[in-house]
């Protein structure tokens, strides 16, 4: 495992990438199904309005970052060895960040039904 986050050379970025894409998807998609609980809200600012609309939301969810994603990929398979180290310290800080978020997301489902069983 420390191997992989310490890795840097380009297979191993896409792998990353990838991951962030699909924790990025499981994001979006844990957000809507507790959103329609009722027991839950956005807490980020950028998309408490955008979830007003699942199907608009998870189109931005998933278009907009897999075109950012493979921007990137492309411009740092032509960089050199410096830009692909720092592109690995960015994309472990966001997958630190995006995989607390869906842990967040887990507790929180599995505390559901203790919630739901309080209001009754």
């Amino acid at each position: 495992m420390l191997l992989f986050i310490k890795n840097y050379n380009l297979s191993v970025l896409k792998k990353k990438y990838i991951l962030l894409y699909v924790l990025n998807l499981t994001d979006i998609i844990f957000t809507i199904l507790l959103l329609q609980t009722g027991y839950f809200r956005e807490v980020n600012l950028i998309m408490a309005k955008a979830v007003e609309h699942p199907v608009a939301c998870i189109s931005f969810k998933a278009i907009l970052p897999a075109l950012l994603l493979g921007y990137v990929y492309r411009c740092i398979k032509e960089g050199g060895e410096e830009q692909h180290r720092i592109s690995n310290i960015a994309v472990n800080i966001s997958l630190s960040v995006y995989a607390f978020v869906n842990l967040s997301h887990l507790v929180w489902s599995a505390m559901l039904p203790f919630l739901i069983l309080r209001n009754v």
